[in-house]
């Protein structure tokens, strides 16, 4: 009786092995796809690494004066975590996939087998992958040109790998717009949505030196609880406290943009 019951486990377990095993596969060959994809078209990778450099020096180099008078100690370590935010945001989420859409590969795939939620994951994690190499760039040619962390390279990493999540979160927000109409002049406002936040946050100066409306909007931006996270590691320290708003910050972002591109996944193959 024992053996017959374990036998019948067994027969109802093994067949989730099978199609765990290729979505796992599927997400893999399209992620791969989605990194191909990439490198030949370097047009939509190099803006995310020239932009933030340039913003970096412009500010370094216009303002560091200005901002160790009013009080900002490391201007060059405040100013870093502005760049990963400037080379992770970037336009360009989504782009792939409303490309496919637009050519007709998007409805061919739908007719494989490939999982669908394979589809998305793939072309996020290639997106993540990509984001997490423009972070580490320009982390390492900013630190190259004078700049420092105070938490040295294991800061470095962190601010690396905290920026690609909150990349990642932000880029959920171009996939859903992307697989919600098609379009990639659509897809491709997300930079005009990335723009206003940015300067409605603590890019130039900390929350103690913003009045006003300023203030107001900047305490309700998700990005200045990004920002505060990071320049916890890159000019004071490991204070989790600090470092852990900025983790909230990712998460909250993450869960709800990838919701709004899973509701738009399941509204287009429906």
């Amino acid at each position: 009786m024992t053996t017959a019951v374990m036998h019948s486990a067994e027969t109802t377990r093994l067949p989730a092995w099978p199609a765990w095993r290729q979505a796992v596969r599927a997400t893999l060959l399209l992620g791969q796809r989605e990194i191909r994809t990439v490198l030949r078209t370097p047009a939509i990778f190099i803006p995310n690494l020239v932009v933030p450099l340039f913003f970096y020096f412009v500010m370094v180099g216009s303002l560091e004066d200005f901002a160790t008078r009013s009080g900002v100690q490391n201007w060059q370590a405040f100013q870093i975590p502005v760049a990963i935010m400037f080379a992770v945001q970037g336009g360009s989420a989504g782009l792939n996939m409303v490309a496919d859409i637009e050519s007709g590969y998007f409805d061919k795939l739908m007719l494989t087998p490939a999982s669908r939620l394979a589809v998305l994951i793939g072309a996020m994690s290639a997106d993540f992958l990509r984001i997490m190499v423009q972070a580490a760039l320009v982390v390492g040619l900013a630190v190259l040109a004078g700049g420092s962390i105070a938490t040295g390279l294991p800061g470095a990493a962190a601010m690396v790998l905290l920026g690609g999540f909150w990349g990642l979160s932000y880029s959920g927000l171009g996939f859903a717009i992307a697989l919600k109409t098609g379009n990639s002049q659509a897809t491709q406002s997300m930079w005009v949505l990335f723009m206003p936040l940015m300067f409605l946050t603590t890019v130039f100066a900390p929350m103690d030196a913003l009045s006003g409306w300023l203030k107001v909007a900047a305490t309700i931006n998700p990005m200045t609880y990004f920002l505060r996270g990071m320049r916890e590691i890159a000019i004071s320290g490991w204070d989790l406290s600090e470092i852990g708003v900025g983790v909230l910050a990712v998460a909250v972002l993450g869960c709800v943009s990838i919701s709004l591109a899973l509701m738009a996944l399941r509204g287009r193959v429906a």
